[in-house]
């Protein structure tokens, strides 16, 4: 068993680890306390034979004072010296680790110090100086002096020798147990080196026939097997990897007709599609397309197994080179063919086709067929555009009848028709704003060209907002405060448009905000939802907020928040929408109930603006 040979080799290895290690620990602790044991003794023998030369200097010193006549201090000295160098002698010769060099000179120092003291104490007793018994004494002590201090340095070579010894004893040992350390790590190794060809041939040979197999399976050969050589867990690993070879044939066999049923759905699939539908290749070749893309290349005469029209290919590469989707949604947007002697419009849906790993393998482009929809459009606005405009006349002039009857030019009135007259103006004037609305519309419908752009910097863009609602605010009781972000660059608009959706935006506010309350109208840095650098503008207020039911509709024509004060046809933000659109921003709205509401819209950087260096207003 693979098992059993890996614990096996481990084992051996821990073993000897385990062994190295406690050998290892023990020579050394042993090592350390004799190392340590030397030191202790060879410190107390140095201040022991240090004491007993000074003591013996001492002793000697004090005899030589007690001619000067000074008796009792020169004994006391004396007394003192001999008490220091009995202990140091008694010390030394109750030592354990005396060695053999050690014994003669320390049993002759003990002899040699008894005489010693014998003569002293002679000396100490005698009555008279100098009779020729003292000075014999005195010689026999200046003999002993000298005899006891040639034998303190006999016994400190005695002791360097002893120690000297101790060290060779103590590098040997090291030495010993260096080689047995070296035997236990030539055996380590010698069982790595074949535990590690016992794995070589009983693991990695297998191994890389699995590993050359697994290869040949990824590259689609499937009519792979594996010896089984054992019965441990390589022969388990080799019985599954047939058994997993031998399924994956069978899925093989059995999921090439499903992707033949596949392949065709797809195929029927597409071919349902009343718009051409073509898919291209990384390299940009048409792959697939169905029918109505053979219809449609058939009668534009181009290679569509090649390429697409001339016009799609261009905007197919400009897709690809920015690695963005291309969906438009405005009429003006569509292409124009000519097709059985008509023209028909077509709006070019343009999809990067990605894998897992965001990778474009693909592109996907569809051709919706939107010449209905656009002459139906043309119909719808024409229509609003005339109807408005045919009612703007007549409306005007009942508007002119009832002003002059409110301001009582044609006579006086009575209370009761004051009010009438007073409800029909209003009403007069609404519906003059509704048609001027719809009429606006009409205008912005027709895109981008209906616009006239010029590079604005958004100070200039939020000081001409602010200044046309101030009077409105004011008498609203609401304060305006203004924030613009430093060196924000210019952008290219329609200004008077843009200045439309930044006043209505802040007449919203301003409508619905509490008296004593304020808004807050920002200018900022930030980007769109296609990661474009744009200018940011906001006006947030504190009122009652809307619920994320109606956010989704707030921005349709005529729709209105439930429950809001009426007022207005519910174009404005209809409008404001239309108008961002054209300058190909985004506008959007950010509320919770009781919190307030933020309406905001981005407009992109003009390419060649420079940095705003008006001064923001307060």
């Amino acid at each position: 068993m693979l098992r059993t040979r890996l614990l096996s080799g481990l084992l051996c290895l821990l073993i000897i680890l385990l062994a190295m290690g406690l050998y290892s620990i023990n020579q050394c602790s042993d090592l350390g306390q004799r190392i340590q044991a030397i030191s202790r003794d060879n410190d107390e023998v140095g201040r022991n034979l240090q004491q007993m030369k000074r003591s013996c200097a001492g002793m000697t010193g004090a005899l030589l004072a007690l001619v000067a006549g000074d008796k009792v201090q020169s004994k006391k000295d004396f007394n003192l010296a001999n008490k220091n160098f009995e202990e140091a002698l008694s010390a030394e010769l109750a030592r354990k680790s005396i060695s053999p060099e050690e014994k003669e000179p320390l049993g002759k120092l003990n002899t040699s110090y008894k005489t010693y003291l014998a003569n002293a104490n002679a000396f100490l007793i005698a009555p008279d100086f100098p009779d020729s018994a003292w000075r014999e004494t005195a010689q026999k002590l200046g003999q002993n002096t000298t005899q006891i201090l040639d034998l303190v340095d006999k016994l400190t070579l005695a002791h360097e020798h002893a120690l000297g010894k101790g060290n060779e004893n103590a590098a040997a040992d090291i030495n010993r147990t260096i080689r047995f350390l070296i035997l236990l790590m030539i055996i380590a190794v010698a069982v790595f080196l074949f535990a590690a060809f016992g794995l070589s041939h009983g693991l990695l040979n297998p191994l890389r026939i699995l590993n050359a197999s697994i290869k040949q399976i990824g590259e689609g050969n499937l009519n792979q097997s594996v010896p089984v050589l054992d019965r441990g867990e390589l022969g388990m690993l080799a019985t599954s990897f047939n058994q997993m070879a031998a399924q994956l044939r069978q899925y093989q066999a059995n999921t090439s007709e499903e992707l033949m049923r596949l392949n065709q759905t797809v195929r029927s699939t597409l071919a349902s599609f009343p718009d051409p539908i073509f898919v291209l290749n990384s390299a940009g070749a048409v792959e697939l397309r169905n029918p109505v893309a053979d219809q449609l290349a058939v009668k534009l005469l181009f290679a569509g197994v090649t390429r697409l029209p001339e016009k799609v290919d261009e905007r197919v590469e400009q897709v690809r080179s920015s690695g963005e989707d291309y969906l438009p949604v405005l009429f003006h947007d569509a292409i124009k063919f000519h097709l059985d002697g008509q023209d028909r419009y077509f709006l070019p849906r343009i999809v990067l086709l990605r894998n897992d790993k965001r990778e474009v393998f693909g592109v996907a482009v569809i051709l919706e067929d939107v010449t209905r929809m656009l002459l139906l459009d043309d119909i719808k606005s024409n229509l609003i555009a005339t109807v408005s405009h045919e009612l703007k006349t007549p409306l005007t002039s009942v508007r002119m009848a009832l002003y002059l009857l409110h301001e009582k030019t044609v006579g006086e009135l009575n209370e009761r028709q004051a009010d009438l007259v007073a409800t029909a103006k209003e009403d007069a004037d609404r519906l003059l704003k509704t048609l001027n609305d719809l009429l606006d519309l009409a205008k912005l419908e027709q895109g981008a060209s209906a616009l006239q752009f010029d590079l604005v910097s958004p100070t200039t863009l939020m000081e001409s907002s602010v200044h046309d609602t101030r009077e409105f605010a004011s008498a609203s009781a609401v304060v305006v405060k203004t924030e613009i972000a430093p060196g924000l660059p210019n952008i290219r608009i329609d200004r008077q448009r843009l200045a439309y959706v930044f006043t209505n935006l802040i007449i919203n506010a301003v409508k619905y905000s509490p008296k004593g309350s304020g808004i807050l109208l920002s200018a900022t840095l930030g980007h769109t939802r296609a990661m474009k650098p744009s200018v940011r503008f906001s006006v947030k207020d504190q009122g009652v907020g809307i619920s994320q039911e109606h956010q989704e509709h707030i921005f349709e024509r005529f729709y209105r928040v439930p429950g809001t004060r009426a007022g207005g046809a519910g174009l404005g933000l209809s409008i404001a929408r239309e108008i961002v659109v054209a300058h190909h921003g985004e506008i959007g709205v950010i509320s919770s109930p009781g919190k307030g509401s933020e309406f905001f819209f981005l407009i992109p950087i003009a390419e060649e603006s420079k940095p705003d260096e008006s001064t923001p207003i307060a």
